[in-house]
Order: C-alpha cells, then sequence, then structure tokens
C-alpha cells in the first residue's frame, strides 16, 4: 500500500545507460514513500518547450526540496560544448549551491578507479620525469569503462580539496547493486518527517 502524497519533490539524477532498470525501481521506490519525484528518464518534471534540456533540468533542480544523485562511470551524451560538463554534473552543481538535502550515491567501480589513480605514479627514467597521478593530468573521457569525468565529479562531491576536519556535506555512499540503493534510500527516505526537518533545518542557514 503505498503512503500518502507528502509533497515532498525529490529530484533524482543520474545518466542513464545501462542504468534504466535501476532508475524504474528507484522512482517506485520513492513514489511509494509519498514524494513527488522528478526525474528526465522517467519524465515527470514539467518541460518548458521554449527552453533547452539543460535549462529544463536546472529549472527542475532549482523547483525540488531534496536531491539525490548517482555518480556512475559513464559521465552522459549531454555535454553541450567541448571540454564543458554534462547535464548531469550541472544538476549536482546546482543542488549544492542551493544547499539543499542532498542524497548522493556512487558505483563502487568510481571509488576503486579513484583508490587505483591516487596509488599511481608515473616514471621516466632515462628523462628523469617521475610525478604523480592525478585525476586532473590524465584523460579517458568517453570511456564506456570508466569516464575519468565521473571521478573528478566524485571527488567535488565528496569536497576532495578541502581539509577533512573542514568538509561538509560530503557523504557520498558507496553501492554494487541495486540492494545497496535500495536499504540507502529506505533508510533516508521511509519517514518523510525525517526529510521535512532536514528540510527545516537548512532553510534556517
Amino acid at each position: 500500500m503505498a503512503a500518502p502524497r507528502n509533497h515532498i519533490k525529490v529530484f533524482v539524477a543520474s545518466t542513464i545507460y545501462n542504468f534504466q532498470p535501476e532508475l524504474n525501481k528507484i522512482y517506485e521506490l520513492l513514489d511509494g514513500f509519498g514524494y513527488d519525484v522528478h526525474n528526465s528518464h522517467k519524465g515527470t518534471f514539467l518541460i518548458d518547450s521554449s527552453e533547452s534540456n539543460l535549462q529544463n533540468c536546472i529549472e527542475s533542480v532549482n523547483e525540488c526540496d531534496v536531491f539525490v544523485g548517482f555518480i556512475r562511470p559513464d559521465y552522459g551524451s549531454g555535454v553541450l560544448e567541448r571540454g564543458g560538463k554534462s547535464i548531469t554534473h550541472l544538476e549536482f552543481e546546482t543542488a549544492v549551491a542551493r544547499k539543499i538535502p542532498r542524497f548522493l550515491m556512487a558505483d563502487y567501480r568510481v571509488t576503486f578507479t579513484r583508490s587505483l589513480i591516487r596509488k599511481a605514479t608515473l616514471d621516466i627514467p632515462s628523462l628523469g620525469v617521475h610525478f604523480n597521478v592525478e585525476s586532473s593530468n590524465i584523460n579517458f573521457n568517453d570511456n564506456k569503462i570508466m569516464d575519468i569525468r565521473c571521478v573528478q565529479l566524485y571527488e567535488e562531491m565528496i569536497k576532495d580539496k578541502i581539509p577533512p576536519l573542514k568538509r561538509k556535506g560530503n557523504w557520498v555512499q558507496e553501492y554494487v547493486n541495486l540492494d545497496d540503493i535500495r536499504l540507502h534510500l529506505d533508510s533516508q527516505f521511509k519517514y518523510p518527517e525525517r526529510i521535512k526537518s532536514l528540510m527545516d533545518k537548512i532553510s534556517k542557514l
């Protein structure tokens, strides 16, 4: 039995490639708890035909009360200019700028790749070259296995450049499969009054 509608608007941000079944289940879970779920894959937010896809997505983030974001190996096709950020990436940044409650999750392949990079070095003895590899100085964009821009988005969301003791709002939950996603979202969203209290707390900051 579905819960009563609580009129809390939740934006779900994610790339869609190879993630459609999971997005369908995520929608069903949050909708079943009574939330109004905004997601481009499901077509559940208002579309203004006079605006671009990017603007429609950003306007929906601006309209929502809560943000749920998934950082996956695929960066997405919605990159509007060469060297620019994807629509999904800009949705994340819009939510951060608005300071609304955020619940972020990262595919374990993203966190694994970051861990691998952080321990890597490049050595060229003949040239006397030795330096540490970072996500900012390597490039494997548009790779079907892993796009480095996904690692960069993850680092941005965990506030990697800020000293640990000064970080706030940097929780990103790792997941391996749909069961992990369900467990985390169920724990956070089962009781709408807790979400409302978070919304009230942040609105007073």
